[in-house]
């Protein structure tokens, strides 16, 4: 009889134990199935979070974008028609050249006053894109100080067509995008007209006003068509969005 008590009480410390051991096991895959399951949660949750900043971020760009695009175009494009009138006017027109530096004058002036009236939240994309126009801005400042006015107009565009191609981009616009490429591809009119005027004018007259000119009518078009008309459908996109 003591004998088969004694066995009861193993047996029955086994069975305590076997419980305890599968509740620890039970408990622990539990905790595990808890954290792989937390884990998946919190991945799932940082990318939708990295997805909803991306959004917002080109959201708010494409809000706020259209008229700085609008404001340099617009300036561009008029005082490039006031160059060409000077040039079309004054025989003498080489000290006027200096009007080109109204277009940065009045263009910082223009956006110092917008950006007071839009005061927005910038995230890491808008300083990256602040960057690369200001950078351009100032590129394109300096280079008549490397070379003659007469010579800019190209390398301004390709400038300022990858400025746009780039934004764009980042805004998942493809009209605007494909403007800035198409912007690049017609710096090549520069080289072509050349060609051309120099078969019908003479030396002086193609070292002079006439194909100065002409190249200011073809950069005035060339802006007009990359800053005015990319500025308006990012400003209608804008219009879309609030509707």
């Amino acid at each position: 009889m003591q004998k088969w008590q004694k066995y009861n009480y193993v047996y029955l410390v086994y069975k305590i134990n076997y419980f305890i051991f599968a509740t620890d096991i039970r408990v622990a895959n539990n905790k595990k199935k808890f954290i792989m399951n937390e884990k998946r949660m919190n991945e799932a949750e940082s990318l939708e979070l990295i997805t909803s900043m991306i959004n917002d971020s080109r959201a708010r760009m494409t809000k706020n974008l259209g008229t700085p695009f609008l404001i340099w175009g617009y300036t561009t494009v008029t005082v490039s028609i006031c160059q060409a009138a000077v040039v079309a006017c004054v025989e003498d027109f080489y000290p006027y050249l200096w009007g080109w530096f109204a277009i940065p004058l009045v263009g910082w002036l223009l956006m110092l006053l917008f950006n007071k009236q839009e005061k927005t939240v910038t995230n890491y994309i808008d300083r990256c894109i602040n960057a690369l126009w200001c950078a351009i801005g100032v590129a394109a400042f300096l280079l008549p100080f490397l070379g003659s006015f007469q010579g800019i107009f190209v390398d301004v565009i390709i400038l300022i067509g990858v400025g746009t191609a780039t934004t764009a981009a980042v805004v998942k616009d493809k009209i605007v995008k494909r403007i800035g490429y198409a912007a690049i591809f017609s710096s090549l009119l520069f080289p072509v007209t050349r060609g051309v005027l120099v078969r019908f004018l003479t030396l002086e007259q193609f070292a002079g006003r006439e194909r100065y000119l002409v190249e200011c009518i073809i950069f005035a078009v060339i802006m007009f068509l990359l800053l005015v008309v990319s500025g308006h459908i990012l400003n209608y996109k804008k219009k879309c969005l609030k509707n």
